[in-house]
């Protein structure tokens, strides 16, 4: 009967283990995919792919202004590799829902350490960026 049990929860961890990682593989693609969109100059791209959270106070035109003179005098984007990533389901002035935080040092053509925060959250299945901010 412990056996049975061990083995059950074991199985059971190993389950919501690999649900996990892969959520998180899922929102990281999201959020990669996105500023991918924001390096190439993409701003439509990246608005339409975004989620409402983002669009609805930001038009295409504010997205690019304000990502613009965030990124003001880096140059091109020339890596990223992620350093963090938070999970959380709730986030200020926001629904609840599944939200992951991505932290990234990424190294631009003008300056070599720069953290990026991309927020992306779960919304109908799909992972969608609903925030980004430089450090």
């Amino acid at each position: 009967m412990r056996k049975t049990l061990a083995l059950c929860l074991t199985t059971l961890l190993l389950i919501l283990t690999t649900h996990a990682q892969a959520s998180v593989q899922a929102a990281e693609a999201a959020a990669l995919s996105w500023l991918a969109s924001i390096d190439s100059g993409e701003y439509q791209q990246a608005w339409e792919a975004a989620s409402p959270l983002l669009k609805t106070p930001l038009s295409i035109a504010m997205l690019e202004r304000t990502v613009s003179l965030s990124r003001r005098g880096l140059g091109a984007a020339q890596a990223r590799r992620r350093v963090r990533v938070s999970q959380y389901t709730s986030m200020p002035g926001a629904p609840k829902r599944d939200y992951a935080e991505f932290t990234f040092q990424t190294r631009f053509e003008n300056k070599p350490n720069v953290i990026e925060v991309v927020t992306p959250h779960l919304e109908n299945g799909t992972w969608r960026v609903s925030g980004y901010y430089i450090q």
